[in-house]
């Protein structure tokens, strides 16, 4: 069963298959999720990292799924 209603928010952490990991940064007014590469399987990533990307929300569902939030693990002190 595919979910429809599933929302990325900022913050979150999502992955596909091939073993990319993104953090989400925004989505836009105009549903476009905004993100930033934090883990490529690609061994042939440059160095200087900083990769990212936009996608479509429906494009963004289909490929990725949530694996946490970036503001999950922190603590109040």
């Amino acid at each position: 069963m595919m979910m429809r209603d599933v929302q990325p928010a900022i913050g979150d952490i999502c992955g596909d298959p091939t073993g990319l990991q993104v953090r989400v940064e925004d989505v836009d007014i105009y549903d476009y999720v905004h993100f930033s590469v934090i883990e490529n399987s690609d061994q042939e990533q440059e160095e200087d990292g900083g990769e990212s990307g936009e996608m479509s929300h429906v494009a963004f569902v289909h490929r990725f799924t949530k694996l946490g939030s970036a503001f999950a693990n922190r603590t109040s002190a």
